[in-house]
């Protein structure tokens, strides 16, 4: 098949900006190694008293037990003031001393997987996602075991959870059955390994790549030469092939997909026990929304007609609300008086320190106050707002959870 010019001169020029945008993407990942000053990306420390509220004890107490030596084999290091810098780890090895139990699930509580999805782009979906996950996991000391699964090939979340590997296992290369196992190796020990340790001691991600859109091409092709789902078990891969083999070792994930109505978001669906549906407060956001809404039962038909068994929850989350904008809050009545308890009481609100934290891949609770590019008062506002937040969505995922339920019962 031959191409005519036009067709050669547009290749020629799509290659040249493909070169571009490596070369800015290089520039972007340099920029980024700079400004944390090293390739180990790492958590922000805590101080004493921010130690001892997460542990919920006194600087006394925390002091008696240095001085008794309790933790001197945690080696935790001191500030340039001399006072003791917490990593989270060492929190976490601090309340093990303390006798402060871990408040995961239990083997009868069902592992959470929400979703969190809308068709239309810039409605916060990947900052709320990162900011809710980093929230869960440092703002308690209850310790949830927490996967991130980044089911956009774009590699939004991934970003912001950096792995060492330079070549990682993604989604989609778990999901395309195209990985051969070693010698003795297990499928669970691949799907293990594939979710990644992050900077957050509680916290793995299993990250997207280009390569995971092939994964479309790949099913639509599968489903052309078979006419049994059972062959197929097109919308089952990630639940089956990613999220079964390590239930155990997650109490919840949080799942980012792309904007768009393909295989992989069917998969989502699939795999989901709930979903988070980020609003953008502004009328075009909100009418995009409620067309998706419109079509988003027949998408779901499709799935519970494959056997899933229905979410424990669908929350709509307002998301980059600024405070004192007419329009905006004119908006959110009319969320709010559409879908009543559905909507999340606290929105996230538009904030300089979410927007400073996100141009270096930070979430806003790994930025130190006097890193931050925000003034100290913006940042901790927006944490006071996104543990609002985060404490609503884990009162909905413990009320679904049968040890919750019956320790409330009693």
């Amino acid at each position: 098949m031959s191409i005519n010019n036009k067709a050669l001169s547009t290749y020629r020029l799509l290659k040249a900006t493909a070169e571009v945008a490596e070369q800015s993407l290089e520039g972007r990942i340099q920029h980024y190694r700079a400004h944390l000053k090293t390739d180990e990306k790492e958590l922000r420390t805590y101080t004493q008293k921010a130690a001892a509220d997460l542990l919920g004890c006194n600087n006394r107490t925390l002091k008696r037990r240095h001085d008794q030596g309790d933790f001197d084999h945690l080696h935790i290091q001191k500030g340039a003031n001399g006072h003791y810098a917490y990593t989270l780890a060492n929190i976490f090895s601090m309340a093990d001393i303390l006798g402060v139990a871990a408040d995961q699930r239990k083997s009868t509580d069902k592992l959470q997987v929400i979703v969190i999805n809308s068709l239309k782009g810039g409605c916060g979906k990947t900052t709320s996602l990162v900011n809710i996950a980093a929230a869960l996991a440092t703002t308690n000391i209850k310790r949830y075991r927490i996967g991130i699964i980044d089911l956009d090939p774009q590699g939004s979340s991934s970003s912001f959870f950096p792995a060492n590997d330079p070549e990682p296992i993604t989604v989609g290369d778990l999901m395309r059955d195209c990985i051969e196992l070693d010698q003795d190796e297990s499928w669970s020990d691949v799907v293990t390994n594939a979710f990644k340790e992050t900077h957050i001691p509680n916290i793995r991600v299993l990250p997207s790549g280009m390569d995971d859109f092939y994964f479309e091409h790949e099913t639509a092709t599968e489903l052309k030469e078979s006419s049994s789902y059972d062959q197929t078990r097109h919308y089952h891969k990630l639940l089956e092939r990613v999220i079964t083999p390590v239930e155990s070792q997650f109490d919840i994930i949080l799942i980012d997909t792309a904007p768009s109505l393909n295989f992989m978001f069917y998969n989502a669906l699939m795999a989901s026990t709930a979903m988070l549906i980020p609003v953008h407060p502004e009328a075009v956001d909100f009418d995009a929304n409620n067309k998706y809404l419109k079509r988003l039962g027949e998408i779901y038909h499709t799935v519970a007609a494959l056997g899933h068994e229905g979410w424990d929850f669908m929350q709509f989350l307002v998301t980059n609300y600024v405070k004192g904008n007419h329009s905006q809050r004119d908006i959110v009545k009319d969320v709010r008086s559409a879908f009543g308890r559905q909507v999340m009481s606290y929105p996230i609100n538009h904030s300089s320190a979410i927007t400073a934290s996100s141009s270096s891949f930070n979430t806003i609770f790994d930025q130190k106050t006097s890193d931050s590019l925000a003034s100290r008062e913006s940042l901790v506002k927006s944490q006071e707002n996104i543990k609002d937040v985060v404490d609503e969505l884990e009162m909905l995922i413990r009320s679904n959870w049968l040890s919750t339920q019956s320790s409330l019962g009693q």
